[in-house]
């Protein structure tokens, strides 16, 4: 692998299933133009930076079992590769194997990518037929499998539990509480929510979980409504959305000037205890971990937006999604490893390297107890896929980003937010 990492050992369960895998390679018609038939040589990999802590020592485990493929592995921050991909996918000289976003929202999603013939059809592999059924709508088009999402995540407040122990408060259960612990936090000396809203994507993480609940809740028909054209984001409870965005803001739930503040700087505060938690995805455990002190340790914890906890909803889809270019330089080697990474074993390594669920029920994994909360939820039904996820193009998220940013400014007002996101979605 190129630019080699100090890299943990799998356990015996991932060489189990590499071996079973080697008797799967694809036929020889798989082979691109100049590729070899066995899948020999250099197998290109682009992901997001947040599987650093995973995928690295899953390329070591696969390259030890397919000595013959040299799995060049880089990462790419998420706004940069939206860009980098489109223009290399263009050009034909995009990676063999690439991150995607399950359905549509984003300019790397399923729905925006597979209509350029982009992404290869995946329905042979093992895996496909394991993929829940609920998330076919966001990984499959025409019945045609195109993504495989490793994670079931999850976006919510992920807190700091040891620093919550050292000051005495506990996450909060409802609108009132969410406000009186970013008082009380204040009161402590510390951030409530670290907020990295110089990060573009970071300005999602509040509005999505708030409206999974106020918007997509029980009984809900807002998404129907939309894409018929009797509803729109400005005459909806989106308005309460951004109102609550605002009310946090005023009530000091985050750290000054969040517009100066990174996504890496915001985890940091919540790693070292500077902040109480944050609200963003669970991959983002990984990196909390990395950054914290021995010992530290972190859960997840719904972010309700009423003051009934049984009306909460979390906003939660397959996340980490990795897809094959249609025109792969190496295919045969692409689909070796997007089968290795679709195995019980791996897909249960890397849910316990991020510290994440598994998209694919996994016999192999065990649910640690930061992630407890949210299986309730997931067996009630109360989630809701990431709302970029469902929208019809990707311009309403990078609007709802871009206007997140102008209002946490004091440049726009929740008025102008809708009707800008009300524009992109009709655009």
């Amino acid at each position: 692998m190129a630019q080699r990492r100090s890299l943990i050992a799998l356990g015996a369960g991932i060489a189990a299933a590499a071996l079973a895998l080697t008797a799967c390679t694809p036929g020889t018609s798989d082979a691109g133009p100049g590729g070899d038939p066995s899948g020999k040589g250099v197998l290109k990999i682009a992901s997001i930076p947040n599987y650093q802590s995973s995928l690295p020592q899953i390329v070591e485990a696969f390259e030890k079992e397919h000595p013959d493929i040299d799995v060049q592995l880089e990462f790419v921050d998420v706004a940069a590769l939206h860009t980098q991909l489109r223009t290399q996918l263009a050009a034909g000289t995009a990676p063999d194997i690439f991150t995607t976003y399950p359905g549509n929202g984003t300019p790397t999603a399923m729905e925006n990518l597979v209509p350029g013939g982009f992404l290869a059809d995946m329905s042979d592999l093992g895996f496909s037929a394991r993929i829940p059924k609920a998330m076919d709508q966001t990984t499959s088009m025409d019945g045609k499998r195109y993504v495989l999402p490793l994670s079931l995540g999850a976006i919510g407040g992920i807190y700091n539990e040891t620093a919550l122990a050292e000051v005495g408060l506990t996450a909060p259960t409802t609108w009132t509480e969410v406000l009186k612990f970013c008082s009380d936090a204040k009161a402590k000396g510390k951030v409530a929510y670290a907020y990295g809203a110089q990060t573009a994507w970071n300005n999602q993480l509040f509005a999505f979980p708030l409206s999974a609940t106020l918007v997509y809740g029980k009984g809900s028909t807002f998404t129907a409504d939309q894409a018929e054209g009797s509803a729109t984001f400005a005459d909806s409870a989106w308005t309460e959305v951004w109102k609550k965005v605002v009310e946090m803001q005023k009530a000091g739930c985050w750290q000054p000037e969040p517009l100066g503040t990174s996504y890496e700087v915001a985890t940091g505060l919540v790693a070292k205890g500077d902040a109480l938690a944050i609200s963003s995805v669970t991959s983002t455990f990984a990196a909390l971990a990395a950054a914290a002190p021995k010992g530290t340790t972190f859960a997840f914890h719904a972010l309700p937006a009423t003051d009934d906890p049984d009306e909460t909803y979390i906003s939660a889809g397959g996340s980490g999604g990795y897809s094959i270019n249609a025109k792969a330089k190496n295919p045969v080697a692409a689909k070796l490893f997007m089968e290795y990474l679709g195995s019980d074993a791996v897909m249960a390594e890397v849910a316990r390297l991020q510290n994440a669920l598994p998209a694919i029920d996994s016999d192999a994994f065990e649910t640690p107890a930061s992630l407890k909360e949210i299986m309730p939820f997931v067996e009630s039904g109360r989630i809701h896929p990431f709302d970029d996820q469902l929208w019809p193009n990707a311009k309403v998220a990078t609007v709802l980003m871009e206007q997140a940013q102008l209002l946490v400014g004091g440049q726009s007002s929740v008025d102008q937010v809708l009707k800008e996101m009300d524009a992109a979605y009709s655009g």
